[in-house]
């Protein structure tokens, strides 16, 4: 859509024996550089309430929360929230 053509919801998994490797500072710095080359000018990633590392990862990266929706799922019996982490480039 053009009204959001200036930013960008992204994505990607990195599975448990590959985390604390690098592996994810190295994806998002591509992907920055990538999105600057693109016109993007902000980032949003939509992280699960239960994964910490992420959060704490996103954090310190430069994203801050920018919005949560309380109880939207369910894993094993727990609800979690889903929240958005923003950053700006």
């Amino acid at each position: 859509m053009p009204a959001f053509s200036r930013a960008s919801d992204i994505s990607y998994f990195i599975l448990p024996k590959w985390v604390g490797k690098g592996i994810s500072r190295s994806i998002l710095e591509h992907l920055i550089e990538e999105l600057k080359a693109m016109g993007i000018t902000t980032i949003l990633a939509s992280i699960s309430s239960l994964n910490e590392g992420s959060l704490a990862f996103h954090q310190k990266n430069g994203f801050q929360e920018c919005g949560r929706f309380k109880d939207v799922g369910v894993k094993k019996g727990r609800f979690f929230d889903v929240i958005w982490m923003q950053r700006m480039l």
